[in-house]
Formats: structure tokens, C-alpha cells, sequence
């Protein structure tokens, strides 16, 4: 999903704009994983007539007998190559963690790298990297800290603080409320770091991130000079702590229906509204999401809420655009597009 010109090859066959009758790769694991190639091959030829070919197979027809004989030893020796490679360079990391060398990556807002350097046949080379406080934006961090500690606020009030602060270079921001609230939980500011807190799989062609268990994981105490003090990086995780679950609370009290038999799994926005994650910002293509306002009368007696769509990097300050859209009126002409393409299909007059 990664590679465009993969993804335009592909879909350049799908759609017919290209008679192929082959594509050659030169190893298993230089086009993708094993369960990858081996379900493309077979989609491939069925539906498109293409044949999936290797060098290393000698180009064999992947249908003959030997060409699935070669097939099927070359896939058990690439799978087993790239498990090694893969136990290999995760071990790397982690014995580099360990000893407080910097595993790999941007270092977080606040540090920068600094080489470490080891002669190698006469010469200075870069032996590895380790974290130290960057003068130019620790400070930075530091002020997070204390307004967060101060205020109570929540990543979206701090990301507008940060981004309208004058004493904070213009080349720094914006701030987006995402970063702040990862800023907010990094435990590296208290010197401490963690590998490995969640890994990665397949799932139903698709990657899946999840978390690591934490005797699984690898955690030092002192890998780096800290930024804030802990006590106050601990004041502010109860403070979040606390917001979260007195939005929790709100959230169930205000979904809770005694009436309804069937409850969902879990609580969201996309429940209610069902553009939710569809409605993009013009400018910066952020998800727009739905912002509601409390409950008014009006002046026949009903109690009404006025809903509408608007990009959350305004609110931040990290982004211009702060029109809002109406959700009703969104809705609605949504679902008479819908509408009139499922009954008027080919018809633009009813839509």
C-alpha cells in the first residue's frame, strides 16, 4: 500500500488499460511477504491472465510442475530469510536501547542527535547516535509542561497556546493537537525510554498496529537527560487521566437509552453522525469532525442542538479554514445524491 507505482501497475491491469501477459521480479521477497505474492499470483492469473514470474526460478511457469516445485522452495527459503532478518535487526535495536544508543528515527521535539565517533582503519566514523537536549526547542517542551499542569487544559487548548505564542519561531509551527497529546504521555522528557511498545501484523490484507505486553517490552530509566521533572510529568498524566474519564462519563450519560435493547460496542461520534471521518478540510485535508452545541429551545418549544463540520486544526490554530459546515445540510444532500443514483441510476436531472 506503500508503493504508487506498484498500486498503479495493478490497477492499470484491473482496469484493462494494460495487456499483460507477465511481470517478472527478481526475488520473492523483493516484490513483497509470502502470503502477499503468493494471493496476488494466483488473483493475477485467474482473473487477469498474468503470470507472476521470479529470476531466481528461472522465470519457470508458476503452473507447471516444476515451476511450483521451485515455487514452493523458494517461498520456504525466503520466509525463513526474512523472519532471521527481521529477529535480527529487532535484536539490534533493542541490545542498542540498551546500552542508550539511539535506535533509529526523528528524536521527539525538545532533543537532537548527537554522533558518537569510533576510529575504523585510520578514520573517524559515526559509531552511533544518542539524545541530548536541543537549546532551540527543549524549552519548548518545557513550557507545555507547566501550561498543562497549570491550566488543566486539553491537547487542542495547548497546540492554540503553543501556535499564538510570540516567543515560539514561525518555523517551528503550527502545533496539531495530535502531536501535543503524544508530546503529553512521552515518557523520553523524563529520561526514560521504551522499545518496542506495540508491534505490527497482517491482518486481512491489511497492517494492524497493536500493543506490545509490557514484560515483553524493553524499558531504561536512564537513557537520556530528562527535560521535565517527574513529578510533574505525573501531575499531568492524573490530570488527563481525570479528563478522560469524565468525558467518558458525559459521553455514556448522554447516549444512555433505557428504552433501546440492542447497545453498541462502543461509544463514538460515527454513531450519530454519519459523515463522520468523510468530510475533509479544503486546505490542510484534515477529517473534519462534528462539533455540537448545547441543548436551546426554540421559540415553538422544541429543544434543538446546532451540529456542524469543522476542521480541527483551526481549533487548534494550526490550520485557516474556519468555516463550518451544517451537518443537517450536509446530510441531506448526501443522501439525496444517494438516493438518486440508486433509484435514477444514470439520470443527473433527479440529482
Amino acid at each position: 500500500r506503500k508503493r504508487p507505482k506498484l498500486q498503479k501497475l495493478l490497477a492499470e491491469i484491473r482496469s484493462g488499460r494494460l495487456q499483460v501477459d507477465a511481470i517478472l521480479v527478481d526475488t520473492y521477497e523483493r516484490f513483497g511477504r509470502d502470503e502477499q505474492f503468493k494471493a496476488l499470483r494466483r488473483t493475477l492469473y485467474q482473473k487477469y491472465g498474468v503470470l507472476l514470474m521470479t529470476a531466481d526460478s528461472s522465470f519457470a511457469d508458476p503452473n507447471s510442475v516444476s515451476g511450483q516445485a521451485l515455487a514452493l522452495v523458494e517461498s520456504l527459503r525466503s520466509t525463513e530469510e526474512n523472519r532471521i532478518k527481521a529477529h535480527n535487526v529487532l535484536r539490534g535495536k533493542r541490545d542498542a536501547v540498551r546500552q542508550g544508543k539511539w535506535p533509529g528515527g526523528s528524536p521527539p521535539l525538545g532533543y537532537k542527535l548527537e554522533s558518537v565517533l569510533q576510529e575504523v582503519n585510520g578514520r573517524q566514523e559515526v559509531a552511533y547516535s544518542k539524545l541530548i537536549p536541543d537549546p532551540l526547542t527543549a524549552w519548548i517542551i518545557v513550557l507545555l509542561f507547566a501550561k498543562a499542569l497549570e491550566s488543566g487544559w486539553g491537547a487542542t487548548r495547548l497546540a492554540k497556546f503553543l501556535n499564538t505564542h510570540a516567543d515560539i519561531p514561525e518555523n517551528i509551527k503550527p502545533f496539531d493537537q495530535t502531536c501535543v497529546g503524544l508530546w503529553l504521555k512521552c515518557r523520553t522528557y523524563i529520561g526514560e525510554y521504551t522499545w518496542e511498545r506495540s508491534n505490527t501484523g497482517i491482518v486481512d490484507d491489511r497492517r494492524v498496529s497493536q500493543a506490545t505486553a509490557p514484560e515483553e517490552r524493553t524499558v531504561m530509566p536512564n537513557f537520556c537527560e530528562p527535560l521535565v521533572a517527574r513529578d510533574v510529568f505525573n501531575a499531568v498524566q492524573q490530570m488527563r487521566l481525570a479528563r478522560a474519564l469524565k468525558k467518558q462519563r458525559k459521553a455514556k450519560a448522554e447516549t444512555t437509552d433505557t428504552t433501546k435493547v440492542v447497545l453498541p460496542i462502543t461509544q463514538g461520534v460515527a454513531l450519530n453522525y454519519v459523515l463522520s471521518g468523510l468530510v475533509r478540510c479544503g486546505e490542510c485535508g484534515r477529517a473534519m469532525t462534528a462539533n455540537s452545541s448545547g441543548a436551546y429551545i426554540t421559540a415553538a418549544g422544541e429543544e434543538r442542538r446546532y451540529c456542524g463540520y469543522i476542521c480541527p486544526g483551526y481549533i487548534s490554530g494550526s490550520c485557516t479554514n474556519g468555516r463550518r459546515v451544517p451537518e443537517e445540510w450536509l446530510r441531506k444532500i448526501v443522501v439525496d445524491l444517494l438516493l438518486g443514483h440508486v433509484l435514477f441510476p444514470g439520470d443527473d436531472t433527479q440529482s
